[in-house]
């Protein structure tokens, strides 16, 4: 399917936790002008502490790499867990990939959101936060096979970001920065949290949307015939 944009963020290729199989189905479902990336695809956290790879990781970047060379532009934001991408920030790859820590793109400010949130900026305090969460995956899983429905890992994160939000506000704080660069809108990730509202910022509305994550809502957001659409795997 031919669209003129496709987000994506939270896949934290190198986690035990990411949906692999259902970002690839998605990913040769559409052919999109703009691939845009926001944020902590790669998981540099996890793996500088333990190396985890799979088949189906490789694949993915085989298909983005395919994406280029078939004409989309691919636009990589950088994001807390891969950090180590913006000492080098911009980075060109033959022309139709870029990696950069901020970009604007049809009037929308686009952020990973990390770098506007507070309790993130303390890095030991957000990487401690990171281990909880690889835990809590580990027991879901055992979870799962004796027969339990309860998600620790979902609830861990959504009490965790939660209280981030709370404290920074950060729907806020984003649609504050998007118009401060005079944007309508931003389209953001982090809380892994999938997200379409407006947001008042003094005598303006700002539009705000979050692609959530591929951990758990296998969320992305399509852009196509002027509209933006989150959409869901299941």
């Amino acid at each position: 399917m031919k669209i003129e944009a496709l987000f994506i963020s939270d896949v934290h290729l190198g986690s035990r936790g990411c949906n692999s199989k259902e970002l690839l189905t998605t990913l040769k479902q559409y052919e999109p002008k703009y691939l845009i990336i926001v944020g902590d695809f790669v998981d540099g956290w996890l793996l500088k502490r333990r190396y985890f790879w799979t088949p189906d990781y490789t694949e993915i970047l085989k298909t983005i790499l395919s994406y280029s060379q078939n004409g989309t532009k691919v636009v990589y934001v950088t994001g807390n867990h891969d950090d180590f991408f913006r000492e080098y920030t911009p980075i060109l790859f033959g022309g139709s990939i870029r990696i950069v820590n901020e970009y604007i793109w049809n009037d929308f400010f686009i952020t990973h959101g990390d770098l506007y949130d507070g309790v993130v900026k303390l890095k030991w305090l957000g990487k401690l936060g990171g281990f909880g969460y690889e835990v809590a995956l580990y027991i879901d899983r055992i979870l799962k096979k004796l027969g339990y429905k309860t998600s620790l890992s979902k609830w861990l994160k959504k009490t965790v970001k939660d209280a981030v939000k709370f404290i920074t506000d950060f729907e806020k704080q984003l649609a504050y920065q998007a118009k401060q660069r005079g944007c309508t809108g931003v389209i953001a990730g982090h809380i892994h949290t999938p997200t379409d509202v407006m947001v008042k910022i003094g005598d303006d509305e700002i539009r705000y949307l979050n692609c959530g994550d591929w951990i758990e809502n296998n969320s992305y957001i399509i852009y196509n015939n002027n509209k933006f659409e989150i959409k869901y795997v299941k």
